[in-house]
């Protein structure tokens, strides 16, 4: 590219010349003998209009200098312009060049560690299955004398009325043998999923053949179904607070609800499963173990706050539903989340293996079902409470409950007053009963038992697994006190679909058809 030129004065220097070289000649005439000048260069008029002409091509010039010298200056610029723009890049380029330098060390090293961590994993984990498959190998004999002992001391205990108990003992621990081996069968195998697909094809043969002639079920090895309920209930015996108090609760098509310090379970349906009963008690109890953990830590206690169980039925599915308090689980590891030697507990400092929502996970597609999960938000929303006292007076509050930072707090509705964590009453009488509406239940609450000079608490039963707020009542003999609280539902809920037994009977019978 070339730039602009700034021109010589060629026509004023020429000019000036000529009149110099006039001027000379005029003074030493004898310069140019024989020769002689015109007459009428020899004239003052003729010298002074060279002159003039002279100065006017001089201020010609002048002119044309200055406009090339501006036009040469503002082109300059530019070219320093584009010359810094072009050091900026350079200095621009050379920093993403680094900064992406950095980021793929960083990646390297993150990929790295991550491989490592990976091999370290299943170093171990292929370590542990040739420890289970040589304990299995080797156990057999074990197993096969030990099961045989225990199933004749439970015979033997059956016939005495006065050694029932014992016999119940033997029955407990032949199961829970049977149980262990159950578990090495998993830790040995190759597929999880395969290997639980398996025992269900061949439940699901026994089973078949149990609906057509119900004489030949006694004959076969095993039986084909069971109960989930006695599933879910023989995974939550060692954990539970009462278990003498679950383990008689007999199973039917009755809806029941058991609810400890710990767990509020309802189940509302109940129905037979096709497949061993262990591999469902390995998925539960994972995914319990879980729900305790995290409900455990000191940020997620709350003396109202329960793991709830959810057991239900819907059309050929059998749903099962935990959800507990803690923290939410983040976008970028729902897939991860069930991955073989992923733990959010490492991420968080803690000692994770990465095993049991793997087994979840691996397990329910076995029975041919799945498992996901959603996180529980607290939500706004308005409440009104109209309270009764024993002298008949009647008083309506209204209530906001709103989110400051993911927690929730409360105010009285339309109120400037802040926000705070509970709102308290004092009334002159004793409160005799309370009617809660709520906007996110469509029929009122209404609380009529309440005991008088104690103090008294009601849960929100608009969903009986996950109250969202809890009234605290202290009657006295001539007053009371009440005070209401938003609760922190902030948690996880893992959702678990399994078809029914009689779900696969009736696809074979369309399948049949077609």
């Amino acid at each position: 590219m070339t730039g602009s030129r700034v021109p010589y004065p060629w026509l004023s220097t020429t000019s000036a010349l000529v009149v110099i070289c006039w001027q000379f000649i005029l003074l030493l005439p004898e310069v140019i003998l024989p020769y002689r000048l015109p007459e009428q260069l020899t004239q003052e008029q003729t010298l002074l209009a060279a002159v003039a002409i002279t100065l006017l091509l001089i201020v010609f010039d002048a002119r044309r200098f200055v406009k090339a010298w501006s036009g040469y200056r503002a082109e300059l610029k530019k070219h320093e312009k584009q010359i810094a723009e072009l050091f900026d890049s350079r200095r621009e380029l050379g920093t993403r060049v680094r900064t992406y330098s950095d980021h793929a060390d960083k990646l390297k090293l993150f990929i790295s560690d991550r491989l490592l961590e990976y091999i370290e994993y299943d170093e171990k984990f292929l370590h542990f299955k040739n420890i289970a498959s040589e304990v299995r190998h080797n156990g057999v004999i074990s197993y096969d004398r030990a099961q045989t002992a225990l199933s004749k001391g439970a015979e033997l205990c059956a016939d005495r009325i006065d050694q029932h108990d014992l016999g119940q003992q033997f029955e407990e621990a032949s199961e829970s043998l049977l149980y262990l081996w159950d578990l090495l069968d998993i830790a040995t195998t190759d597929n999880i999923t395969l290997h639980v697909a398996n025992r269900i094809y061949d439940s699901e043969e026994y089973y078949f053949q149990s609906m057509l002639n119900k004489e030949e079920a006694s004959s076969f090895p095993y039986s084909p179904t069971f109960s989930m309920f006695s599933a879910l209930r023989k995974a939550l015996l060692p954990i539970v607070d009462s278990p003498q108090q679950l383990d008689k609760i007999e199973i039917s098509n009755q809806a029941f609800n058991y609810i400890d310090d710990r767990f509020n379970l309802l189940v509302r349906h109940d129905c037979d499963m096709l497949g061993n009963q262990n591999h469902m008690v390995l998925l539960l109890e994972n995914l319990l173990n879980n729900a305790v953990y995290y409900a455990s830590q000191k940020a997620s206690r709350n003396k109202y706050s329960r793991i709830g169980i959810l057991l239900t039925q819907r059309q050929d599915q059998i749903e099962l539903e935990v959800y507990n308090r803690g923290p939410i689980i983040k976008d970028e590891d729902r897939n991860r989340i069930f991955q073989l030697g992923y733990s959010s507990r490492r991420v968080r400092d803690h000692h994770g293996k990465g095993l049991g929502l793997y087994f979840v996970n691996e397990i329910c597609k076995g029975f041919e079902g799945t498992v996901d999960f959603e996180n529980v938000e607290n939500q706004e929303s308005g409440l009104s409470l109209r309270i009764e006292q024993l002298n008949g007076e009647v008083e309506t509050h209204f209530i906001a409950v709103v989110e400051d930072n993911g927690k929730p707090l409360c105010q009285i509705a339309q109120s400037e007053v802040a926000a705070k964590r509970s709102l308290d009453w004092s009334f002159s009488s004793p409160i005799s009963n309370i009617e809660v509406s709520s906007q996110a239940s469509a029929e009122p609450q209404v609380i009529n038992e309440i005991p008088g000079q104690d103090n008294f608490h009601c849960l929100d039963n608009s969903n009986a697994l996950l109250p969202t707020w809890v009234l605290e009542i202290n009657n006295r003999k001539r007053s009371s006190r009440m005070v209401f609280k938003p609760l922190d539902v902030r948690g996880v809920r893992f959702r678990v679909k399994l078809p029914t037994a009689l779900s696969r009977l009736e696809n074979q019978d369309v399948d049949t058809e077609v």
